[in-house]
């Protein structure tokens, strides 16, 4: 019983008429909505593709320096080392 009590509500909505849409309005709709966010995210993605590319320039700068840095002391103890080995020979 419960079940035909369902396909008469099944069948009364499938009589109901749905109201007329225009097709192709609606998937023109559907388009433009689809190329706006698109858009967005390819901006975006643009922008934030920008901001790696920025940072791990700062990135690599900084270690670069770092490591001159490092080069540059351990050559100054190997120079202080010598000439106090030099000295005391």
């Amino acid at each position: 019983m419960k079940v035909s009590i369902e396909e008469e509500k099944l069948k009364a909505l499938w009589a109901i008429e749905s109201p007329a849409i225009d097709e192709h309005k609606a998937l023109e709709k559907v388009l433009k909505e689809t190329q706006r966010i698109t858009a967005v995210k390819d901006v975006s993605s643009i922008f934030v593709g920008w901001v790696w590319v920025i940072f791990l320039g700062f990135g690599a700068s900084a270690f670069s320096a770092k490591r001159k840095l490092e080069l540059h002391r351990q050559k100054a103890t190997s120079k202080n080392e010598n000439n106090t080995n030099q000295n005391n020979h």
